[in-house]
């Protein structure tokens, strides 16, 4: 069956606007009215495009079935389409996925469902480094996303400085070991997770390649030691597995991705900003810590979506092999620097596809 989702339209003239939610609207040429006959056969469902074809025809509009079969290809490209039995109209609206169904559904087709979306999510295994500004805020982003699979590394305390922007923790948990109140935070939200605690200080790569043998992506905000995230890069690309990082600076928040095999890495990135005068003046400066909760949840944020891009497809990765910055005190515009690929990098050399295109 094939059906026009939940849409309104209007013709003025010879164009067709369609609007397909409050955030889209769809201009179309329709000098025949044949466009608009056909949303009105798609509102009421039917098995194929011959069918389709027969219901135009019969209403008095000259066309074929190869016509009305591009015209769905086109409309279907424009996610405009569904099979009935998938509608999100059907779903229960207080069920706890509900608005997770109804965001994916403005990205679903007749191949691709909102609960395919939502089941990929599902069978997903998330690695994520450290569970403090960025990684705190992220892990409620993944848990109410629905990821099946957690796996938190952590080495610190909850302290009281922790509370100005990381919300999983309370006062009566000061002391305790970070990484399992924020597990247990996580399987009090939702039964269905799967989440495992590693309690470790990473130093070296093999800290976290121990990780990744069946993980889709690890997310990391650890910032210390200084070479954390080249050990990470190192480890992620070499396991074909794509990495997040995201962090704060001053009034700068931060977030970049590496896809193994298919952008730049982080060591690429390196290559050339090592050159930089700005490496070498800030390398200088005392670390102090301006990280507050506005900041954490919006870089939070902006992780968690890179997430759901690679974890579902529904878009591509915005960040991948790429450095976004946004300045919280400039109306947080943003700005995004793609990384140029360093043709002698070891690191890329030694992802899956550069293995396999080697040998």
């Amino acid at each position: 069956m094939i059906a026009l989702k939940n849409c309104r339209w209007e013709r003025s003239g010879e164009v067709l606007t369609l609007m397909a939610d409050q955030s889209r609207t769809i201009e179309l040429d329709d000098p025949t009215g044949d466009v608009a006959a056909l949303l009105a056969a798609l509102r009421e469902g039917a098995e194929d495009a011959a069918a389709l074809t027969a219901r135009l025809r019969a209403s008095g509009h000259d066309t074929d079935v190869a016509t009305v079969r591009t015209a769905i290809e086109a409309l279907d490209g424009l996610r405009v389409l569904e099979r009935p039995e998938t509608s999100i109209d059907r779903r229960p609206t207080k069920h706890r996925d509900y608005s997770n169904l109804a965001y994916f559904d403005l990205f679903s087709s007749l191949d691709v469902t909102a609960e395919d979306f939502r089941s990929r999510l599902a069978d997903a295994h998330v690695v994520q480094l450290g569970v403090g500004g960025l990684g705190s805020n992220v892990l409620q982003s993944l848990c109410g996303l629905g990821v099946g699979r957690l796996t938190l590394l952590d080495n610190d305390l909850v302290e009281p400085a922790n509370f100005a922007r990381q919300f999983v923790y309370r006062e009566d948990q000061v002391g305790t070991p970070k990484v399992e109140r924020a597990a247990q935070w996580a399987r009090a939200f939702s039964s269905d997770i799967d989440v495992r605690t590693v309690s470790r200080w990473v130093g070296g790569p093999d800290d976290v390649s121990d990780l990744l043998t069946d993980a889709d992506l690890v997310v990391s905000g650890v910032d210390q030691p200084n070479d954390i995230d080249l050990w990470v890069n190192e480890a992620c690309v070499t396991a074909g597995v794509p990495w997040i990082r995201g962090g704060m600076f001053g009034t700068m928040v931060i977030y970049f991705s590496v896809d193994p095999g298919r952008t730049a890495c982080y060591r690429c990135s390196r290559a050339a900003s090592d050159r930089g005068v700005v490496r070498r003046l800030s390398s200088g400066l005392d670390r102090v810590n301006r990280g507050i909760g506005p900041a954490a949840a919006l870089v939070g944020s902006l992780v968690a979506f890179e997430a759901l891009r690679y974890l579902t497809g529904f878009a591509p990765p915005y960040a991948a092999g790429a450095s976004v910055i946004l300045d919280t005190a400039d109306g947080c515009r943003q700005t995004r620097t793609e990384w140029a690929r360093d043709p002698g990098c070891p690191a890329c050399a030694r992802t899956p596809r550069a293995m396999a295109g080697a040998s």
